[in-house]
């Protein structure tokens, strides 16, 4: 268990009663606020590669208006690797951030819908655990002293409360 399923996982069942749109909107506010709990510069942080799909998935869901063929096929192919995401200078950061970035997509496209929205909560929190580099065996009290992985945390709590109106 890790901090994310005490704190946020818990509220699962509420976040399944948020209509879709609050789910969608906080989905992707959680991908954004993600990026700047590591406090670096993503360039710095990841590959070429892996900066260049954070930039174009988050462009492509803020310009989302709508499941279409063309939107299908184009994030079919930006997505195609993005499940198995390799980077050579954080590699479980980037796949964990990668992985979300495939679920938010997908739910928007209609696969997984609401669950896989609380997925990417789930897939962001874990690459900023992975980023954090507690050790091997990592237990909740470690995870709640560490600066990033709390505000992680806070972060995904202050969003839903504020777009879902949960607490």
């Amino acid at each position: 268990m890790t901090l994310w399923d005490a704190e946020i996982g818990r509220l699962q069942n509420s976040l399944l009663e948020c209509s879709f749109e609050d789910l969608q909107r906080l989905g992707l506010r959680v991908i954004e606020e993600t990026v700047t709990v590591y406090e670096r510069p993503l360039d710095e942080l990841f590959d070429d590669a892996t900066v260049a799909l954070i930039q174009e998935a988050l462009d492509a869901f803020r310009s989302f208006s709508g499941v279409s063929e063309e939107v299908a096929e184009r994030w079919d192919e930006l997505f195609a690797d993005a499940w198995d995401w390799q980077d050579s200078k954080s590699p479980f950061t980037a796949a964990s951030l990668c992985q979300g970035l495939a679920q938010y997509a997908d739910a928007l496209l209609g696969e997984d819908g609401s669950e896989g929205i609380i997925e990417v909560l789930s897939s962001c929190y874990e690459s900023v655990l992975s980023f954090a580099s507690l050790g091997r065996i990592v237990t909740i009290d470690m995870e709640r002293e560490d600066p990033r992985c709390r505000r992680a945390v806070d972060l995904q709590l202050a969003l839903i409360e504020q777009i879902c109106r949960i607490s």
